[in-house]
């Protein structure tokens, strides 16, 4: 039987294999540990979340706070990398968050800059409306 440090060790490595697979979108504690169930993998809240901060620290998650009360979500960017600067969209309907990595808007970002002497903050940027999908169901 392996040692306790083994077992963190094979966690972490779970954990980082999940993020690492969801890529550019943006996972939930509550979604890492429902994955870990899964696996038959028993692990606390409280340490995936000490994990993912310390991933967040070394700057391989970034960490966004998408609504006012709500628990963040993360986003794997890979150590040592940029996350591309982008703006969310999120549908009041069915909760689907997109990326929009959009010249229009790095415009607007760009203006409200350079003509406020304002800079957003992307990751807390969020358009909130409809998404497709959710439109064409409405009929809208």
């Amino acid at each position: 039987m392996g040692t306790s440090n083994e077992y963190k060790t094979k966690q972490r490595e779970v954990i980082l294999h999940y993020l690492q697979n969801h890529g550019e979108n943006h996972v939930t504690i509550d979604e890492v540990l429902n994955h870990l169930r899964e696996q038959n993998i028993s692990i606390g809240r409280t340490t995936i979340y000490r994990y993912m901060e310390k991933l967040t620290e070394s700057g391989v998650l970034r960490k966004y706070f998408l609504e006012e009360g709500m628990g963040a979500c993360y986003q794997f960017i890979g150590e040592g990398k940029e996350c591309h600067s982008h703006f969310h969209l999120k549908c009041v309907n069915c909760g689907v968050l997109l990326h929009v990595q959009c010249k229009y808007l790095a415009g607007a970002d760009q203006h409200i800059l350079e003509e406020h002497g304002f800079e957003i903050d992307n990751t807390k940027t969020v358009f909130y409306g409809l998404c497709k999908d959710c439109k064409e169901k409405k009929g809208v």
